[in-house]
């Protein structure tokens, strides 16, 4: 009768909304399901990315030794103070792995910095970005030497350049390679620390106004 077809187009009604209802409650789970799997596999592809390039420092760092003669210890930043992230930063080995204060801290791309204080499993360096940071260095083109101050996050200064100086944008700046003494000698000589970004004269002073980019 027509109450009784009504009553089962009514309920294969429900059972179809029911079923469709659960087929995209399960396709939404295997959509999650997928979208966690991409993110597991991007992380994992960051991690990867991660430990390769810590190998080719590692190589690189492994080179530094035939290139420079220097004796070296491959070392990682663990530690990194909010209050003072251009200033210090804390590395994974110490006295025990041979290491000593005022020696430098070097990364494949140049000079990162100078060890200020030590442990025997742990030491604290004081990076080139540091205010109060003053290195010895040359510009590797003219052989002038000066002295690089850091001045975070302004770009650090070179000084005792003289006005008639041919210093140019884009002139490398190198360690000076001189020596305090046979105990602090902290870089090799000619090994990479920044570039020149700009170049400007003060009437006020004798010396250029010389800016400089530490290399990243």
């Amino acid at each position: 009768n027509i109450s009784g077809r009504f009553l089962y187009q009514t309920a294969e009604s429900i059972t179809s909304t029911q079923k469709a209802a659960k087929e995209i409650i399960q396709a939404k789970h295997r959509a999650q399901a997928v979208e966690l799997a991409n993110q597991k596999l991007t992380i994992a592809n960051h991690e990867l990315k991660a430990q390769l390039l810590a190998l080719e420092d590692y190589r690189q760092a492994l080179g530094f030794k035939n290139t420079f003669g220097y004796k070296l210890v491959a070392a990682q930043i663990i530690g990194r103070s909010p209050d003072s992230w251009h200033q210090q930063a804390i590395i994974n080995k110490g006295t025990r792995d041979g290491l000593k204060n005022n020696q430098g801290v070097i990364t494949s791309n140049g000079v990162i910095g100078q060890i200020k204080k030590i442990s025997a499993h742990n030491a604290i360096i004081q990076l080139i970005s540091n205010k109060d940071w003053r290195m010895g260095v040359k510009l590797a083109r003219l052989g002038q030497y000066g002295v690089l101050l850091g001045n975070f996050p302004e770009s650090a200064t070179l000084q005792f350049i003289a006005v008639d100086s041919d210093v140019q944008v884009g002139d490398e700046i190198v360690t000076s390679g001189v020596c305090i003494d046979s105990d602090n000698c902290p870089y090799p000589e000619n090994f990479p620390v920044g570039r020149v970004i700009e170049v400007d004269k003060n009437p006020n002073i004798i010396d250029l106004v010389v800016k400089v980019k530490f290399n990243e």
